[in-house]
């Protein structure tokens, strides 16, 4: 029988641990924030201050919560950790440097390796607001001016802005999905060349389907990166004939 390490944790079994922001959501399934997305156990951790607001503002204050949170997913048991929100990459090299598994804690870290995937056709961005993702922190991502990317935000989405940006407390799953067809389709149109889209929000997910419907491109999200590092931690013996 194998042997097992007491933990200082309250549940075991956990795969992919997943730091939030102190954010009230709602999460619909689909959402990194709602677990029925995912087909494996996810463990939950918020870290309280970290709003949208300090995120967006690039507070470094916030850090050592960030970085304790991780520890804490760590000690717990999961296998790798990520997070619910793409502006996140800020703190990804020291949440790295502090725990010993896997971190991806942006979706933006999909990026270069999409880009290498069709080269040199460009990689279509749908961030939550396109007027605060800084050149600096594209290239935290591993985004540097040679990779091709288009990025548009839905910070012009009229509900988009008012549900999550805005926070008022209630979300028209319906309308937000309209609202991230039509950014899509419109950056496709001028751009026909776009070879993939990313989705950089963690409440965008539950619409890709309906992207890639719109498209016919492939289209990546958080739960993507998340499923890839789920694929990579829990790895499977093959059983079968030959």
């Amino acid at each position: 029988m194998p042997r097992y390490q007491i933990r200082d944790a309250d549940t075991y079994g956990h795969a992919i641990g997943i730091l939030l922001l102190d954010y009230r959501g709602p999460f619909i399934p689909g959402d990194v924030g709602n677990a029925s997305t995912y087909g494996y156990p996810v463990l939950y951790k918020l870290v309280p201050g970290l709003t949208l607001e300090r995120v967006l503002a690039g507070d470094r204050e916030i850090e050592g919560a960030i970085v304790e949170a991780a520890k804490d997913l760590e000690r717990f048991g999961v296998r790798a950790i990520s997070s619910d929100c793409g502006f996140l990459i800020q703190y990804q090299a020291a949440v790295q440097a502090a725990v010993s598994i896997p971190v991806l804690m942006s979706s933006l870290l999909q990026i270069p390796f999409l880009a290498m995937s069709h080269r040199p056709r460009p990689v279509g961005l749908i961030t939550a607001t396109a007027e605060r993702l800084s050149p600096d922190w594209l290239a935290l991502a591993g985004i540097t001016d040679d990779v091709p990317l288009i990025i548009r935000g839905m910070d012009h989405a009229p509900h988009f802005r008012e549900s999550i940006l805005e926070e008022c407390g209630w979300l028209d799953s319906e309308r937000i999905e309209a609202e991230t067809v039509e950014m899509v389709t419109s950056l496709v149109a001028e751009h026909p060349d776009v070879g993939s889209i990313v989705l950089e929000c963690s409440l965008l997910p539950p619409y890709a389907h309906a992207v890639q419907a719109a498209t016919g491109r492939p289209t990546y999200d958080f739960v993507t990166m998340i499923d890839f590092l789920h694929a990579g931690t829990h790895r499977r013996p093959y059983v079968g004939n030959y």
